[in-house]
């Protein structure tokens, strides 16, 4: 199960004793489909999870992304994932396991940009400036081109109902671009000195609401290591 929809043994294991998570819809339709589920027992299986029902019909025909696009970001030699509109995460690479030893495969990328406690915080250097701020910045401008996208409008308010520093960020109404090309610097685990990573990104081609977002490793420009 825990090949079939993307995520690791240690993963799917919380998710089948029920453990309590911020599991994201399209996640869900990946066990509904893997299960075979009808879409009642969909439901069920969505009010049990999260407490909400789907906000979309799901074509298990239709999984978001083809083997090759999957192959293609497995070979990738750095860390990289693919997340919807809605910053879910669909899939990430045996790389970004190493970075993030947590994984984010079937949960919310902006949503662990704001978890609880120190960890994130710790490990995304310029936590407020250069992750929280933009991240926000982005989504509102996903929100004015996607308003239907009910998904990405629940991501948005539950981060804003649970983080006093997204409230005030939010306030300041700033709109910016996905991060293609920025330059972040992150800590990982058991090295002392950040490592500085540029953001790219690319969509399959025939399915734009998915992104394929790698994290390059690059040198610091000069004076700002």
């Amino acid at each position: 199960m825990a090949q079939l929809t993307g995520v690791s043994c240690v993963w799917y294991g919380k998710f089948e004793r029920g453990g309590a998570a911020q599991y994201s819809e399209e996640f869900l339709n990946r066990v509904s489909c893997a299960l075979r589920l009808n879409e009642a027992e969909r439901k069920l299986l969505f009010l049990h999870a999260v407490g909400w029902e789907p906000t979309s019909p799901v074509n298990c025909q239709e999984t978001g992304i083809t083997e090759g696009v999957r192959q293609l970001l497995e070979l990738q030699p750095w860390p990289a994932y693919i997340s919807d509109t809605a910053w879910d995460v669909i899939h990430q690479n045996r790389a970004f396991s190493e970075w993030f030893p947590d994984g984010v495969t079937g949960r919310n990328i902006a949503e662990e940009v704001f978890a609880d406690g120190a960890g994130r915080r710790v490990q995304l250097l310029d936590w407020e400036r250069d992750w929280a701020g933009p991240t926000l910045a982005q989504m509102r401008l996903a929100q004015a081109r996607h308003p239907e996208n009910a998904r990405l409008g629940a991501v948005v308010d539950g981060i804003l109902g649970t983080s006093a520093c997204a409230r005030r960020l939010w306030r300041e109404h700033r709109v910016v671009e996905h991060a293609h090309g920025d330059r972040r610097k992150v800590l990982l685990p058991g090295q002392e000195a950040p490592t500085t990573m540029e953001i790219t990104m690319t969509s399959p081609l025939g399915n734009g609401e998915l992104r394929l977002v790698s994290l390059v490793p690059v040198q610091p420009p000069e004076g700002n290591k």
